[in-house]
């Protein structure tokens, strides 16, 4: 894989293979689409990191970022993609749902596609800026209403775009 915009752009990433990186064409739409909105401290969240691709594509945008991640070998190769790119990461190994250190501009929620998207975005919902963008990746074939989602839980976001990408559904929560 290789990042595709910014200061590292066309710099190659390991994967580690318990992930599924999010592709190119979505990681590029997701930053055009972030440039449209005036997003103050522009801090951004890779709720659940895995290659942790998302906050790589963040951070050579011009983004602070903050990574986390569960697997503690992930988390190793990581830090080792960040190495490759002269970066300190900011990582921490945790349950992204038990995190409660700081808030953010931006958070990028792709976690396990199987995972429950009710405490996801519950989480998400605690951790963004007041102004702040919830981005959230799940499967189109899972059928996930994301809009029914957050209606029936009263999290006080709604979705300002949607995006689909062959099997790959992205909303955008503010």
């Amino acid at each position: 894989m290789y990042l595709t915009g910014g200061l590292h752009k066309g710099r190659k990433i390991l994967v580690p293979d318990n992930t599924k990186p999010t592709l190119s064409k979505v990681r590029q739409s997701v930053f055009n689409i972030l440039n449209q909105y005036d997003l103050e401290g522009k801090k951004f969240l890779d709720m659940f990191a895995g290659s942790a691709i998302m906050g790589l594509e963040a951070l050579s945008r011009g983004y602070s970022v903050k990574e986390l991640e569960l697997n503690k070998k992930t988390a190793e190769i990581i830090k080792k993609n960040y190495e490759n790119l002269n970066l300190k990461p900011d990582i921490t190994i945790c349950n992204a749902l038990k995190y409660d250190k700081e808030t953010f501009d931006i958070i990028y929620c792709d976690p396990p596609w199987d995972s429950d998207y009710t405490l996801v975005i519950k989480k998400a919902c605690e951790l963004i800026n007041p102004k702040g963008i919830i981005i959230v990746e799940h499967d189109k074939i899972r059928g996930l209403n994301i809009k029914e989602l957050i209606n029936l839980n009263n999290f006080g976001v709604e979705i300002i775009k949607s995006k689909k990408y062959g099997r790959c559904m992205i909303d955008f929560l503010r």
